[in-house]
């Protein structure tokens, strides 16, 4: 054999595996970091909000005002692909804090719901919020 041919075909192949690296191989570890940032955002931010999930917006006292709840949501909202999750979310928080508004109510108001409702009432918000939790769990595993 030829040393210029096996010079010329070991460039030929040295040009060859440069282009794969640039149109394929690039790509995809791109796409592996994007996938690694969408991922520890999502952590976080699900993190954050399960924590007022499962406290019932007691960890940073969410309760009275439901747009608290909303900028505190944003992120999540922002990063999931659900959106009838992201939907859920926002609809959570203004149950939670209706909620928490009849409960403040003084007994003797006469607008007051009775205690047996308002007990009817929490048990669905308590549910909605371990139902959330899951499914973002579950979001976040899919991913």
């Amino acid at each position: 054999m030829n040393w210029i041919e096996l010079i010329g075909a070991a460039g030929v192949g040295a040009i060859a595996t440069k282009l794969l690296d640039i149109l394929w191989l690039q790509r995809m570890i791109r796409n592996a970091e994007r996938a690694s940032w969408l991922r520890d955002k999502r952590l976080k931010a699900y993190s954050e909000l399960c924590a007022e999930l499962l406290s019932l917006g007691k960890n940073s006292d969410l309760r009275n005002d439901a747009f608290e709840g909303y900028a505190l949501a944003t992120e999540t909202i922002l990063l999931t692909d659900d959106d009838t999750l992201a939907e859920e979310i926002e609809l959570f928080f203004t149950h939670l804090s209706n909620l928490f508004a009849e409960a403040a109510k003084p007994e003797n108001d006469s607008s007051r719901r009775p205690e047996k409702e308002l007990e009817g009432a929490y048990q669905v918000v308590y549910k909605n919020s371990r139902n959330l939790v899951k499914k973002l769990r579950a979001s976040l595993h899919a991913a």
